[in-house]
């Protein structure tokens, strides 16, 4: 198995207020992440930061996982503490004021593939029949397209189509999904609004696809984004299963 990841800041954006996590713990398992902060200036940036140095420090000194229900249980008790920290860190200073994050990865174990979602990053997975997105959007979209208020295509270009309805660090009480996929894909695909918001996901699928190096096919992603317009910070991690 192969990992690599990599963000840029974009074209029109003067702070990169993504991060991401790319780390093995001593049992073996792997953790990759992409945090997306929110909040203005460079309090996003400290939102994303926070969360993904949190994510990792605990990682590394969870026990041995030997059951689902303890991935769900570690996932949730270390997203309940980044939360606390960024909510409590807003607090300390005026600059940091309301700044929060969203938060979405996975942690591949010897007993399968867990995914987690706060906000609206994204997590796909490409299966032989095509690519899939595992994840589902936090967001006033995604609740309009859900009550069939809006259609997809609508979305696109819906004035509140960058408004959240969850994130880490902004709320007391929040929403975390975690499920178990098949681990039978071929690759996944974790990355901010920055590439989903601007890169089809069939292209993306096509670029997936390629038989090129990971470090080739994320600077394409990235790319991509850019020549669309590079609106926004852009942040992509590939996982193959087959390479490495």
């Amino acid at each position: 198995m192969k990992s690599f990841g990599l963000s840029d800041i974009g074209l029109s954006r003067q702070v990169n207020e993504d991060s991401f996590l790319i780390t093995e713990n001593p049992n073996g398992d792997l953790l990759v992440a992409v945090c997306d902060g929110i909040g203005g200036s460079a309090a996003g940036e400290v939102a994303s930061n926070l969360a993904v140095t949190l994510l990792g420090d605990q990682f590394q000194e969870a026990e041995p996982f030997k059951k689902d229900y303890e991935v769900d249980e570690w996932l949730r008790l270390a997203l309940n503490r980044a939360n606390d920290q960024i909510f409590a860190k807003s607090m300390w200073s005026k600059k940091n004021r309301g700044m929060g994050t969203t938060a979405v990865g996975a942690v591949i174990t010897s007993i399968g593939t867990y995914i987690f979602n706060v906000g609206d990053s994204r997590l796909y997975a490409l299966y032989e029949d095509g690519l899939i997105q595992m994840s589902e959007d936090h967001s006033v979209i995604q609740s309009l397209i859900n009550q069939q208020k809006i259609t997809p295509e609508e979305a696109i270009h819906h004035k509140k189509r960058n408004t959240l309805t969850n994130a880490l660090g902004v709320w007391r009480v929040f929403r975390i999904d975690v499920n178990k996929i098949k681990s039978d894909y071929r690759m996944l695909l974790i990355c901010s609004d920055g590439l989903s918001g601007y890169v089809d996901d069939g292209k993306i699928e096509s670029i997936l696809s390629l038989r090129a190096p990971l470090e080739e096919k994320t600077q394409i992603l990235i790319d991509l984004a850019n020549k669309a317009g590079g609106h926004d910070n852009c942040t992509v991690i590939l996982v193959d299963r087959n390479d490495g």
